[in-house]
């Protein structure tokens, strides 16, 4: 799947959720947003206030889910190989929550950008924010997660927002230029 460039090619994609009147299109809602469950051997949980909850997946696009699968898949191999030769699950997912790796923000919620009036992208569930206690959205850079991480989900097809004008590291997005 190729990566959309800007809100019409982000659009044509995956659809618009707003009505005419800037209201969540809970139509477009209910066809398109799925909650997405980690590939085996994963635990995720929802980070608020530094407090983690686990949960069963992340709500996002459905046209995203095999392609976040498949990042997931490739941040789990990296970290088995990081955890050592033989490393069972369970120590694999110890690496991964001892980096944040395995903790994130939330993927769909219908909003405007931060101090903006555009839909975010997560209003259109091809976003994700990981470990936003230790990858604040703020000048100047603060970045826990590592290069390869981010490499990794740009592999895929996603960005990020380290680059921003105010730089969001804790952010992916399945899309560009917008």
């Amino acid at each position: 799947m190729q990566t959309p460039n800007g809100v019409a090619e982000i659009e044509a994609m995956f659809g618009n959720p707003a009505n005419s009147d800037g209201t969540l299109n809970e139509a477009w809602e209910g066809a398109n947003i799925r909650k997405v469950p980690p590939p085996d051997g994963w635990i995720l949980y929802y980070q608020e206030d530094a407090k983690l909850t686990q949960v069963s997946g992340v709500r996002m696009h459905r046209l995203l889910a095999d392609s976040f699968v498949a990042v997931l898949d490739d941040i789990w191999q990296h970290a088995a190989e990081q955890a050592g030769a033989g490393a069972s699950n369970e120590k694999i997912r110890k690496w991964l929550h001892t980096r944040g790796m395995d903790q994130h923000g939330g993927g769909f919620n219908f909003r405007p950008i931060t101090g903006g009036k555009r839909l975010s992208m997560h209003s259109y569930g091809i976003a994700i924010d990981w470990d936003p206690s230790h990858n604040p959205r703020k000048k100047p850079l603060t970045v826990r997660l590592p290069n390869w991480w981010f490499e990794i989900w740009a592999k895929h097809g996603w960005s990020d927002g380290r680059h921003f004008t105010t730089p969001d590291p804790m952010h992916v997005q399945f899309a560009t230029g917008a």
